[in-house]
This record gives structure tokens, sequence and C-alpha cells, in this order.
């Protein structure tokens, strides 16, 4: 997997999960979900974080396979205090 943190805009369904994103300039449908979504904290207990609330501590990951002008990938989405990126594209 070539590993990014390319910003994303991202569209969600009414369960929270992406339907669509725009990355790179072009935009790339999610054909289906590609494995486990996942959550995770950044550590809580660091100086750096210890004013922050449990949404803002938490990422959110998706894998899903998205088809795009040209091919299709496997691509992990992440979520990370509102804001969104690809975080790496697996052909």
């Amino acid at each position: 997997m070539r590993r990014y943190h390319q910003p994303a805009e991202v569209v969600l369904d009414e369960n929270g999960e992406p339907t669509k994103f725009t990355a790179w300039g072009r935009t790339y449908a999610v054909a289906e979900q590609a494995g486990s979504y996942w959550e995770e904290l950044l550590p809580w207990w660091q100086n750096e974080h210890a004013d922050k609330t449990v949404e803002e501590l938490t990422i959110r990951h998706f894998r899903v396979r998205a088809n795009g002008p040209q091919c299709s990938a496997v691509v992990e989405l992440v979520q990370r205090n509102g804001d969104w990126f690809v975080e790496g594209v697996e052909d």
C-alpha cells in the first residue's frame, strides 16, 4: 500500500459511511467496503492532547474499493477531528 496524507472531501450516506470522495482534483465513487471500519484514539495522556475531547482524539478508518476515472483501487480513508484524508492506496 502506498501511503499518503492527501486531504479529501468525503460524502457520507445516512449510516455515516463514505459513498464518494474527491482527492487530487478527481472524484471517486465508493463501490464497496473493502475491510473493517475501525477507530483509534490519540494518546490522551500526552501533554499535547490534554485539552482535547474524545471526539477530537478519535481517528476513524475506512477501507473501501473506489472506482475512479481510470481505475479502481482499495483506499484507506481517515477522518481526524472533522478532516478527511486519503491515507493509503492499494492498486
